[in-house]
Formats: structure tokens, C-alpha cells, sequence
């Protein structure tokens, strides 16, 4: 183990072969951009408001326990897995629960009370490109596009807000047309698949 004093970030593994690499395929919210922060806090509320309707014995604090549970274990995949989750959930508990699609919409309308401001902010100048992007974020893709490295982002966001957030944090640049999302089809896309087209098309 070894730290790097300039950046306190802790190398676990120094004796892992570096160099040679081609391609980086990042994730966006979190990883990147600080858009979405707390989206957390916005799905489990409603997530629990939902299973409290049906009629369920269980608590606030039952529910938002078991909720936050499955919203963190699917986190990285597309939005819609974790509105499957929360129909099923809803069955579970005798109810009859709307389409996956339609809790995923009233999750972003919610959501977007939060991100509109962001981006209007980001539009206007109240804030800076740097506040809503990880710190270093910029310098590390410097870093990583000067040495030659060809670099993808994939989000389990929908694509279209995903491609119109890069754009606002001036990381375009960086990502060109290598930029994908969720779609209202989901099985069309996925990490994984990313990854395989990535290795296909470098082979």
C-alpha cells in the first residue's frame, strides 16, 4: 500500500502493471458530476410514500430501511431497475402497482425541481462548472486524454439529460459523441454492453 503525498490518494495496489492502457469508461452521476447530488433523497421519500399507501403494517422507518436497501444495491444500473423493484413491492403488498415507467417519470419530475435550478445556475453564472463537477474531475481527464486514452461514459441517467449535463459542465470535450444513457427501452442498453461494443470496436 502507498499513498501519493500530492493528492492523498491511497494506492492499494502499486505493484499492478500501469501504462499500455486505450480506453476509460467512466460513470457520470457522482463520478463525475454533482448534478444529481442527493438523488438519494429524492427517491427513497417517494419510494416510501408509495408502499405506505398500499395499506402495509410496516413503519416509516421499516420502509425507508428497506427501500434505501434495494435503491443502493441496484444503484449503477439504469433508473428503471429500481422502479421494477418498486412495483414488485408494491404487488408484494397486495396493491396494484402503475408501470415501472410511469414511477420512473414522477421520480424525475421530482428530481428535475432539484437539477433545473442547477442548470440554470450553470447557464447564468451563479455557479461555476467546478462546483457541480467532482473536484479534479477536469484534471484527471487532462490528464488521461493527453496520454492517448480514448474515453467513454456511460449513465444509468436517460441519455438526452445525461448528453445535455455533460455539455453544461464543459466536459464535451473530453467525451465527444462516446457518451450513452438509459433508454425508455432498457434492455437496448446497459454497462456491460458498453463495454463489449468498447472492446469490439478496439479490436
Amino acid at each position: 500500500m502507498n499513498t501519493d503525498s500530492t493528492t492523498e490518494i491511497e494506492i492499494l495496489r502499486p505493484d499492478f502493471p500501469r501504462g499500455h492502457f486505450r480506453a476509460a469508461l467512466f460513470d457520470f452521476d457522482g463520478t463525475l458530476s454533482l448534478i444529481r447530488r442527493n438523488w438519494q433523497g429524492v427517491m427513497i421519500p417517494m419510494m416510501v410514500d408509495i408502499l405506505a399507501e398500499t395499506g402495509t403494517d410496516e413503519s416509516r422507518e421499516q420502509l425507508e430501511e428497506h427501500v434505501e436497501e434495494f435503491v443502493m444495491r441496484l444503484n449503477g444500473k439504469q433508473t428503471i431497475y429500481q422502479m421494477i423493484q418498486l412495483a414488485e413491492e408494491v404487488t408484494n403488498r397486495g396493491a396494484t402497482a402503475r408501470e415501472p415507467l410511469d414511477y420512473k417519470n414522477q421520480y424525475h419530475d421530482l428530481l428535475w425541481q432539484q437539477v433545473e435550478g442547477r442548470i440554470a445556475g450553470l447557464e447564468t453564472g451563479q455557479y461555476t462548472r467546478d462546483e457541480m463537477t467532482v473536484p479534479e474531475a477536469h484534471r484527471l481527464l487532462d490528464r488521461l486524454q493527453a496520454a492517448g486514452i480514448e474515453l467513454f461514459l456511460a449513465s444509468g441517467t436517460d441519455e438526452k439529460y445525461v448528453v445535455d449535463e455533460v455539455r453544461h459542465l464543459g466536459l464535451d470535450k473530453y467525451f465527444g459523441e462516446r457518451v450513452y444513457g438509459a433508454l425508455d427501452d432498457y434492455k437496448k442498453f446497459s454497462k456491460a454492453m458498453i463495454v463489449q461494443k468498447i472492446i469490439a470496436d478496439m479490436a
